[in-house]
């Protein structure tokens, strides 16, 4: 049974309509990734999960549980943990606070849990009080992720989780990714270096203007010439670079 699902969904901001009937979907011991070029509509559909843009058509399904247009403070406690690309993590705060802050809704001893987040990311665990401002990219990055998982949610959303990072970390983000994943967390991703993201993904869609234009395994996509031409590097100078979404 999928976890989450998005089906035939229809929306934006105010006037401007993004999404044009998307559907996705997101199995309990998957990592799904989304592709495609800049304002596709990538980062949107995965903001619709989260209810941070308005749906007026389709819908949002959660555990089998609607929850299209929902209020993200309500999302959050549906299970659904969202990494939004920048403004991330609280800068001022230690690497500890941040993790404490992401167990803001819990009402239990969330002290173990920061134990197993430190043992998933290790670096955290040396510069707990540290503040996370001062961390490099790679490891502001742990801290956002870490901070979403305090609250061990049915989901998690990662928009673009190596944007801005180097070779080094980001070969690093996706083997903690891959690492989340194992643990038993289901992960749908939105991914600018595509190439490596479907390398480890169950999944991928490619959303072109708002619509689906390709699906299939993560390794199908990779192998599929016209997937390559437009989107991996072997296309047009225009199509190649299948970064994130400046405006979907």
């Amino acid at each position: 049974m999928a976890v989450l699902e998005l089906n035939s969904v229809i929306g934006g901001y105010g006037d401007t309509q993004i999404l044009h009937g998307v559907s996705m979907a997101v199995e309990k011991d998957e990592i799904v990734v989304i592709i495609g070029p800049n304002g596709a509509g990538k980062s949107t559909a995965m903001k619709s999960v989260f209810g941070l843009l308005k749906l007026t058509s389709g819908n949002v399904v959660l555990d089998g549980q609607d929850i299209t247009n929902t209020p993200p403070e309500q999302v959050v406690r549906h299970g659904v943990c969202y990494v939004p690309q920048t403004s991330n993590i609280f800068p001022t705060l230690s690497v500890e606070e941040n993790l404490e802050m992401g167990a803001f809704v819990r009402t239990d001893d969330y002290r173990p849990r920061i134990q197993e987040i430190y043992e998933i990311f290790p670096p955290l665990a040396e510069k707990r009080r540290q503040a996370a401002g001062t961390l490099s990219g790679g490891q502001r990055q742990m801290v956002a992720m870490g901070k979403a998982l305090m609250l061990e949610p049915k989901i998690l959303l990662l928009d673009e989780p190596t944007a801005g990072l180097s070779p080094k970390y980001r070969g690093e983000i996706f083997s903690i990714v891959k690492t989340i994943h194992a643990a038993g967390t289901p992960i749908l991703m939105v991914e600018q270096n595509a190439k490596q993201a479907l390398g480890i993904a169950h999944r991928g869609y490619v959303l072109v203007d708002g619509k689906n234009r390709f699906e299939g395994t993560g390794e199908d996509l990779l192998n599929d010439p016209d997937v390559g031409e437009m989107f991996l590097g072997g296309g047009k100078s225009g199509n190649k670079n299948p970064d994130g979404d400046a405006n979907g």
